[in-house]
């Protein structure tokens, strides 16, 4: 399953039913979610394994040719990746006829982003591929019909395409043979925060949230982002929960928070990372992280009333039903999921009085008075 929990098997089928004058693999290297770094590691450690899944993407849908769309932070891996991709053409398996059961001649090459997180949105990374500005498509198509240039193009992640090599490898009896029934095989983690070994876990499925905190070092837990600023905020007291397709969804980033720090400045930091990077064409995401970024400014300055908890709920409502794309959709999870987690540490932050705490009317029209006393 790829990062938004679809079957690649079936992505890959449809892609190559869709007629087309030709076909594309993307490989989206645009790892911007923060607290995600997983796919950065495998490009450095084990590049050879990605060109090895996207020879197996590209031949699976009938492609010519694969593009690995490398986020603008992440330029320092250019030469590895390109010393990579010269070697397997020199041992014939790029860009020239491959031995296989059809005919079968695939090329790689690799395009820098410019640093936007909406890019990681597979259409508006699309857009970027073909020079335009990268937004997200209305969904009329999808890229599997409609792609790259107007042909049936499949998106994978990093994570997905070294996976299929390693199926391929071990085979899929072994492949299933591990995590749960839902969700089998392993799962890469990106671990970080207040724990003693942050870095990357390869994880079966099923793996409870306690396991995973016993293992990483966690000192002291007071909640786990898991998936990033886009994802759901998980309480301590929840550590039997399994990571899984049955129970708690993980896109690869987990986030480890201790008892030592503030859940509100969390939270704003979410929220202005999404105002920041919001590319602006859908009102609810460009005016609804905004409104939010301003609600949880209130909370933090002791000035919110508890009508504006409410409204909170209802934009990030909004914000999830009407966003163009999958990011601005996600965009209020983190936030909604923390109030509905930790209800009575939101209503500690809400005065009975709200903004009419500590405002004086009189005194703040002295000045005034005084200057048309001295004047009259």
């Amino acid at each position: 399953m790829g990062g938004a929990f679809f079957p690649t098997a079936d992505k890959w089928q449809i892609c190559r039913n869709n007629p087309g004058e030709q076909h594309y693999l993307v490989c989206n290297a645009d790892e911007g979610e923060p607290g995600t770094f997983k796919d950065r590691v495998l490009m450095n450690r084990l590049p050879e394994l990605l060109i090895e899944g996207m020879l197996i993407g590209g031949y699976a849908i009938g492609a010519a040719e694969g593009i690995i769309y490398l986020r603008a932070e992440y330029r320092y891996l250019l030469p590895r990746l390109e010393a990579a991709i010269a070697t397997y053409k020199q041992l014939g398996w790029l860009g020239q006829p491959t031995p296989a059961k059809e005919p079968f001649t695939f090329d790689i090459r690799i395009q820098m982003g410019a640093g936007a997180y909406v890019c990681g949105e597979e259409t508006a990374l699309l857009d970027s591929l073909m020079g335009k500005r990268g937004e997200p498509w209305p969904k009329v198509f999808f890229p599997v019909e409609r792609g790259y240039l107007g042909q049936p193009t499949s998106v994978n992640n990093v994570e997905t395409l070294c996976a299929a090599a390693r199926i391929i490898e071990l085979g899929a009896k072994a492949f299933r043979s591990l995590g749960t029934p839902g969700s089998p095989g392993t799962k890469l983690l990106s671990v970080a925060g207040d724990c003693k070994f942050p870095g990357i876990y390869e994880i079966e499925w099923g793996m409870t949230v306690g396991e995973l905190l016993g293992f990483c070092g966690a000192e002291d837990p007071y909640f786990i982002q898991v998936s990033g600023p886009s994802g759901i905020c998980v309480p301590a007291a929840e550590q039997s929960r399994c990571i899984c397709h049955e129970d708690l969804l993980c896109g690869g980033s987990v986030m480890v928070f201790n008892t030592q720090r503030d859940l509100l400045q969390v939270m704003i930091n979410f929220t202005e990372f999404f105002k920041t990077e919001s590319c602006g064409v859908c009102t609810p995401c460009r005016a609804g992280n905004f409104l939010l970024s301003r609600k949880l400014e209130l909370l933090k300055r002791g000035l919110a009333r508890p009508a504006d908890l409410e409204e909170i709920r209802q934009w990030g409502q909004l914000l999830g039903v009407a966003s163009r794309c999958g990011l601005g959709k996600a965009s209020a999870h983190a936030l909604i999921n923390a109030m509905q987690k930790f209800p009575a540490y939101f209503q500690q932050r809400v005065r009975a009085k709200g903004r009419e705490k500590g405002f004086d009317l009189d005194r703040a029209l002295g000045d005034y008075r005084e200057a048309v006393e001295q004047t009259s």
